[in-house]
Protein backbone atom coordinates (compact mmCIF):
# COMPACT_ATOMS: atom_id res chain seq x y z
CA UNK A 1 0.00 0.00 0.00
CA UNK A 2 3.06 2.67 0.80
CA UNK A 3 4.43 2.58 -2.91
CA UNK A 4 0.91 3.46 -3.95
CA UNK A 5 0.74 6.80 -1.73
CA UNK A 6 1.64 9.78 -3.97
CA UNK A 7 1.71 11.96 -0.59
CA UNK A 8 0.77 12.17 3.23
CA UNK A 9 -1.20 14.85 3.51
CA UNK A 10 -2.12 14.54 7.47
CA UNK A 11 0.83 12.57 9.33
CA UNK A 12 0.03 10.11 11.91
CA UNK A 13 1.26 12.11 14.56
CA UNK A 14 -1.17 14.99 13.60
CA UNK A 15 -4.10 12.67 13.88
CA UNK A 16 -2.90 11.62 17.20
CA UNK A 17 -2.43 15.05 18.26
CA UNK A 18 -5.85 16.29 17.25
CA UNK A 19 -7.59 13.45 19.07
CA UNK A 20 -6.55 13.88 22.53
CA UNK A 21 -7.69 18.03 21.41
CA UNK A 22 -10.71 16.88 20.12
CA UNK A 23 -11.90 13.95 23.35
CA UNK A 24 -10.74 17.03 25.63
CA UNK A 25 -13.55 19.44 23.86
CA UNK A 26 -16.13 16.54 24.04
CA UNK A 27 -15.23 15.71 27.59
CA UNK A 28 -16.15 19.13 28.71
CA UNK A 29 -19.50 18.84 26.32
CA UNK A 30 -20.74 15.87 27.63
CA UNK A 31 -19.47 15.23 30.67
CA UNK A 32 -22.49 14.28 33.05
CA UNK A 33 -24.89 13.84 30.22
CA UNK A 34 -26.51 10.65 28.23
CA UNK A 35 -24.36 10.58 25.46
CA UNK A 36 -25.28 8.82 22.52
CA UNK A 37 -22.73 8.60 19.26
CA UNK A 38 -23.70 7.63 16.00
CA UNK A 39 -21.39 6.43 13.44
CA UNK A 40 -21.63 6.97 9.56
CA UNK A 41 -20.44 3.23 8.66
CA UNK A 42 -17.81 2.79 7.14
CA UNK A 43 -15.23 5.66 6.83
CA UNK A 44 -15.43 6.53 10.40
CA UNK A 45 -14.91 3.22 12.20
CA UNK A 46 -11.31 4.35 12.69
CA UNK A 47 -11.53 7.78 13.77
CA UNK A 48 -14.26 6.32 16.34
CA UNK A 49 -12.59 3.84 18.01
CA UNK A 50 -9.38 5.43 18.40
CA UNK A 51 -11.42 8.68 19.92
CA UNK A 52 -13.91 6.77 22.25
CA UNK A 53 -10.74 5.59 23.77
CA UNK A 54 -9.99 8.94 25.51
CA UNK A 55 -13.32 9.15 26.80
CA UNK A 56 -13.54 8.16 30.64
CA UNK A 57 -17.00 7.94 31.15
CA UNK A 58 -19.91 5.74 29.60
CA UNK A 59 -20.75 6.36 26.17
CA UNK A 60 -23.76 4.90 24.16
CA UNK A 61 -23.13 4.04 20.64
CA UNK A 62 -24.76 2.62 17.73
CA UNK A 63 -23.97 2.99 13.68
CA UNK A 64 -25.68 3.85 10.28
CA UNK A 65 -24.84 2.70 6.97
CA UNK A 66 -24.85 5.72 4.48
CA UNK A 67 -23.16 6.33 1.27
CA UNK A 68 -22.87 8.54 -1.14
CA UNK A 69 -19.88 7.28 -3.59
CA UNK A 70 -20.00 4.04 -4.31
CA UNK A 71 -16.94 2.95 -5.96
CA UNK A 72 -16.31 6.64 -7.51
CA UNK A 73 -14.40 9.73 -6.07
CA UNK A 74 -16.83 11.58 -7.00
CA UNK A 75 -19.73 11.87 -4.97
CA UNK A 76 -23.58 10.87 -6.79
CA UNK A 77 -25.12 13.62 -4.94
CA UNK A 78 -27.83 11.17 -4.00
CA UNK A 79 -27.55 9.58 -0.53
CA UNK A 80 -28.40 6.24 0.36
CA UNK A 81 -29.07 5.14 3.74
CA UNK A 82 -28.62 1.63 4.26
CA UNK A 83 -28.75 0.65 7.60
CA UNK A 84 -30.41 2.78 10.27
CA UNK A 85 -29.19 2.97 13.97
CA UNK A 86 -31.24 1.06 16.28
CA UNK A 87 -31.52 2.46 19.76
CA UNK A 88 -33.61 4.83 21.72
CA UNK A 89 -32.15 8.97 21.36
CA UNK A 90 -35.43 10.27 22.29
CA UNK A 91 -34.04 13.02 24.96
CA UNK A 92 -30.22 12.15 24.88
CA UNK A 93 -27.76 13.76 23.39
CA UNK A 94 -26.38 12.84 20.22
CA UNK A 95 -23.12 13.53 18.63
CA UNK A 96 -22.85 12.32 14.89
CA UNK A 97 -19.70 10.88 13.90
CA UNK A 98 -18.11 10.85 10.42
CA UNK A 99 -15.16 10.64 8.72
CA UNK A 100 -15.92 13.25 6.24
CA UNK A 101 -17.93 15.83 5.08
CA UNK A 102 -17.72 16.16 1.50
CA UNK A 103 -20.42 17.98 -0.75
CA UNK A 104 -22.70 17.71 2.88
CA UNK A 105 -25.36 15.67 1.45
CA UNK A 106 -24.57 12.86 3.60
CA UNK A 107 -24.38 14.66 6.93
CA UNK A 108 -27.08 16.90 5.84
CA UNK A 109 -29.49 13.82 5.28
CA UNK A 110 -27.96 11.84 8.42
CA UNK A 111 -28.90 14.61 10.81
CA UNK A 112 -32.33 15.55 9.10
CA UNK A 113 -33.18 11.64 9.98
CA UNK A 114 -31.93 11.65 13.17
CA UNK A 115 -34.06 15.37 14.52
CA UNK A 116 -37.26 13.51 13.55
CA UNK A 117 -36.09 10.94 16.69
CA UNK A 118 -36.14 14.20 19.27
CA UNK A 119 -32.80 14.16 20.71
CA UNK A 120 -31.81 16.76 23.75
CA UNK A 121 -28.97 18.12 21.50
CA UNK A 122 -27.24 16.99 18.01
CA UNK A 123 -24.17 17.92 17.21
CA UNK A 124 -21.99 16.33 14.19
CA UNK A 125 -18.28 15.19 14.39
CA UNK A 126 -16.06 15.08 11.28
CA UNK A 127 -12.44 14.02 10.81
CA UNK A 128 -12.02 15.78 7.70
CA UNK A 129 -13.79 18.63 5.85
CA UNK A 130 -13.67 19.72 1.88
CA UNK A 131 -15.55 22.84 2.34
CA UNK A 132 -14.73 23.74 -1.38
CA UNK A 133 -17.21 20.75 -2.92
CA UNK A 134 -20.13 22.03 -0.12
CA UNK A 135 -23.28 22.17 -1.80
CA UNK A 136 -25.19 23.42 0.98
CA UNK A 137 -24.68 24.95 3.76
CA UNK A 138 -24.44 22.69 6.78
CA UNK A 139 -21.05 23.14 9.07
CA UNK A 140 -19.99 20.70 11.60
CA UNK A 141 -19.37 20.98 14.87
CA UNK A 142 -16.38 19.76 15.37
CA UNK A 143 -13.60 18.90 12.96
CA UNK A 144 -10.05 18.03 13.12
CA UNK A 145 -8.84 18.81 9.89
CA UNK A 146 -9.56 20.69 6.72
CA UNK A 147 -8.52 19.43 3.24
CA UNK A 148 -8.08 20.28 -0.32
CA UNK A 149 -9.70 18.82 -3.61
CA UNK A 150 -7.72 16.18 -3.60
CA UNK A 151 -9.02 12.67 -2.73
CA UNK A 152 -7.52 11.14 -0.19
CA UNK A 153 -7.46 7.66 1.34
CA UNK A 154 -6.57 6.57 5.00
CA UNK A 155 -7.61 6.47 8.62
CA UNK A 156 -10.85 4.46 7.47
CA UNK A 157 -11.62 6.34 4.33
CA UNK A 158 -10.65 4.55 1.22
CA UNK A 159 -10.87 4.11 -2.71
CA UNK A 160 -12.55 1.31 -3.96
CA UNK A 161 -12.51 -0.08 -0.42
CA UNK A 162 -9.41 -0.14 -0.47
CA UNK A 163 -6.59 1.83 1.73
CA UNK A 164 -8.55 2.07 4.86
CA UNK A 165 -6.00 0.77 7.33
CA UNK A 166 -3.34 3.32 6.42
CA UNK A 167 -2.24 4.88 10.01
CA UNK A 168 -2.75 8.59 8.08
CA UNK A 169 -4.10 10.67 5.71
CA UNK A 170 -2.58 10.43 1.75
CA UNK A 171 -3.34 10.97 -1.81
CA UNK A 172 -2.65 8.18 -3.91
CA UNK A 173 -0.71 8.18 -7.06
CA UNK A 174 -2.55 9.19 -10.25
CA UNK A 175 -2.43 5.58 -12.14
CA UNK A 176 -4.20 4.01 -8.83
CA UNK A 177 -7.04 5.69 -9.61
CA UNK A 178 -7.07 4.85 -13.22
CA UNK A 179 -6.83 1.15 -12.72
CA UNK A 180 -9.86 1.60 -9.24
CA UNK A 181 -7.32 0.39 -7.00
CA UNK A 182 -3.42 -0.64 -7.24
CA UNK A 183 -2.78 -3.84 -6.71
Amino acid sequence: MEKDVARVVISEKQIKEKLVELSNTLINTYQNKEWTIIAILNGSLVFLADLIRHIPFSIRLDTIDASSYGDSTISKGEVNIIHNFKIDIEGKHVLVIDDIVDTGNTLKKVLADIKKYAPASLKSCVLLSRSGRRQNKIKPDYCCFNVGDDFVVGYGLDYNNKYRNLPYIAVLKDECYRRNGCP
